[in-house]
């Protein structure tokens, strides 16, 4: 850090997001002067418990960013679209967990272990950070592109409800106690969260469908993976599946490289690369699930194995906590970088 403290924002506090980012916060001892949340209108007066202290939660407003050194946006891409360039034509630098500017060619999308670089490149105030299914996939990706070169992925996503934020939660929940007492697992209020019942099933469809069959997360999976890995021609085949577990997301993914990459070659790069656990046989966990992955900072890689498919293929196994690394914690990293730079 370069010393000095500054005032912090934080929007949509409340959220499965926001609250995670408000966590790290307070546990890696950013330096903040002051921290203000944000939320919707029916959370405000809302009392956050922060290093032992009390903060409300204030309506986001016209002079909302007055004074504000850092934002990070946690509240979904309308109200990214809106407040993000309020807050950075008050000052602030923005730190963007939404969908609103990954695809922005001004603006960097960023996962620390891989291209920090980034943001020395940034022509504005916004930085923007991925999809969890995205992290995972770069952060084991990279270290095998740097190795080895990538001629092709193909990858299936196993994501969490708490990606739809603390609707996808209840919607689980719920439906879980009224499957297990022989009602009708859902109501007219989950509607609008799952496509179908996510109780006890599997749904290959994680957002909206689009007119090529595709869904809508597929897409910013392809687009994220190509723009962090700076590869924008890379083949990506990509189907993403909302699995029933609470917290935790995997990827199933195959590789096919420039040059041969022996298993254990790819074991020893995926080891000392940053930001990885590997998980070999014989260890205490010889694979990840995404009940390990709960609460940790890490992406989680095991089950290296050869393609029997293809001469220079891959298979792995990847798996990281969605809302802390794959969200929270990725944007915090970011933070840190910008300070320590500032």
């Amino acid at each position: 850090m370069s010393g000095r403290s500054y005032d912090v924002a934080v929007v949509g506090a409340t959220g499965a997001v926001g609250g995670e980012v408000v966590r790290i916060l307070d546990e890696r001892l950013f330096p903040i002067g002051d921290l203000r949340l944000f939320a919707s209108l029916e959370s405000v007066g809302i009392g956050v418990e922060v290093g032992g202290r009390e903060l409300g939660v204030e309506p986001l407003g016209p002079r909302a960013f007055a004074g504000i050194d850092l934002a990070f946006f946690c509240a979904g891409a309308a109200v990214s679209a809106e407040y993000a360039p309020q807050a950075v034509a008050a000052g602030a630098v923005v730190v963007d967990t939404s969908a609103r500017f990954r695809t922005d060619p001004l603006v960097p999308l960023v996962v620390p272990e891989v291209n920090a670089a980034a943001l020395a490149c940034r022509e504005g105030g916004i930085v923007a950070s991925p999809t969890g299914a995205t992290i995972a996939l770069v952060v084991a990706l990279g270290p095998i592109a740097g190795a080895a070169g990538l001629c092709r992925v193909v990858a299936s996503t196993y994501e969490a409800v708490s990606g739809a934020g603390k609707r996808g939660i209840e919607t689980l929940s719920r439906e879980t106690v009224n499957v297990l007492n022989m009602r009708s697992p859902s109501g007219e209020e989950d509607e609008a969260v799952f496509a179908h019942r996510i109780a006890f099933n599997c749904i290959p469809q994680v957002d909206e469908l689009l007119a090529d069959g595709s869904t809508r997360e597929e897409e910013a999976v392809i687009a994220g993976t190509r723009k962090v890995l700076g590869l924008d021609a890379l083949p990506l085949a990509i189907t993403c599946v909302r699995v029933p577990t609470f917290y935790g997301s995997a990827v199933a993914l195959t590789v096919e490289t420039e040059r041969a990459l022996a298993p254990d070659e790819a074991r020893a790069v995926l080891r000392a690369a940053p930001g990885i656990i590997l998980c070999e046989a014989g260890d205490e966990m010889p694979y990840p699930t995404c009940a390990d992955v709960g609460g940790t900072d890490a992406v989680y890689v095991g089950r290296v194995r050869a393609d029997p498919a293809q001469p220079h293929g891959l298979q792995l196994w990847v798996a990281l906590d969605n809302v802390r690394k794959g969200a929270a914690l990725n944007a915090v990293q970011i933070a840190e970088i910008l300070t320590r730079e500032s």
